[in-house]
C-alpha cells in the first residue's frame, strides 16, 4: 500500500475478497481492490506509512481471523497530514498458492490532523 505496488497488493487477496473502509466505502473483487488503490490512495494521498501492531489470529483448518491494530501517518494531496489509529478485522483463507486475505474491514478509532501547519514540506528518508 505505501509503495503504491497495485499489482503486487492485489495478489495479497482472494479475487472475490471485500474490503470494508466504512466512510470510504466497500470494494469487491481484484477490480474493486484496485478500484480503491485508485480513487482513494493514489488520487487522495500523497504519503502513507502504515504500521500494524498487536496481532491476534485464530486459524481453523484452511481459514482464519486477524485482528490487528494500524497507526498510519498520512499526507493529503493538499499538503496536509494527520496521523490515523484504527483496526483492522481480516479474514484469510489458504488457496493453492498460500493464506490470502478474503475479506478485510479497518475502522478508525482516532485522527488527528494537521490542518493549520500542514505537512507541505515533507521528504522521503528513502534511500532509493
Amino acid at each position: 500500500m505505501d509503495e503504491r505496488d497495485w499489482d503486487t497488493l492485489e495478489t495479497l487477496f482472494t479475487p472475490d475478497a471485500t474490503l470494508d473502509y466504512g466512510g470510504l466505502g466497500t470494494f469487491t473483487g481484484k477490480d474493486g481492490i484496485r478500484e480503491f488503490a485508485e480513487s482513494v490512495v493514489e488520487s487522495e494521498l500523497r504519503a502513507t506509512a502504515h504500521a500494524v501492531h498487536n496481532p491476534v489470529l485464530s486459524i481453523t483448518g484452511d481459514t482464519a481471523t486477524g485482528k490487528w491494530y494500524v497507526t498510519s501517518p498520512i499526507v493529503f494531496e493538499n499538503g496536509t497530514g494527520g496521523f490515523r489509529w484504527g483496526r483492522y478485522n481480516e479474514s484469510y483463507r489458504r488457496l493453492e498458492d498460500g493464506w490470502k486475505i478474503s475479506a478485510l474491514k479497518l475502522r478508525f478509532l482516532f485522527a488527528s490532523d494537521y490542518e493549520e501547519s500542514g505537512w507541505e514540506n515533507w521528504r522521503s528518508l528513502s534511500p532509493e
